[in-house]
């Protein structure tokens, strides 16, 4: 026999989604200085985004508050400070399968403006 389900889960927690927005924040502003680090860093830290913007639909506008401005103002920092990319930093094939676009998961689609040698070593070999 099967326990007895337990009490459902309870609202989501909204420092969470700060501690998110923070880190993700604090990366962008720190990109203004140029990115040292290689590319499995770099996806790390653009998936930060991603957990956000999965993390988005569970709160509302009361819970946002600051948030939801604070998201606004890194998203603008991470973009001045990144470039367009060809393709998705993860690979065509993980952008396939995660249905990720340009357009809806953008920060994939960004590379930084000053970056180091190792990393565009590496982002040349995407496909």
């Amino acid at each position: 026999m099967k326990p007895p389900p337990g009490p459902p889960p309870g609202p989501p927690d909204v420092s969470d989604l700060r501690e998110l927005v923070e880190q993700w924040s604090a990366f962008a502003t720190s990109l203004e200085r140029g990115y040292t680090f290689d590319l499995d860093n770099w996806l790390n830290d653009v998936d930060v985004r991603e957990l956000i913007l999965e993390a988005l639909p569970m709160y509302g506008a009361d819970d946002l508050g600051d948030l939801a401005l604070r998201l606004e103002q890194a998203d603008s920092i991470f973009k001045a400070a990144t470039r367009p990319f060809r393709a998705c930093v993860w690979g065509k094939g993980t952008a396939r399968k995660e249905r990720w676009t340009a357009e809806k998961n953008w920060w994939y689609f960004r590379t930084p403006l000053v970056s180091n040698a190792q990393l565009e070593d590496e982002l040349a070999t995407i496909r």
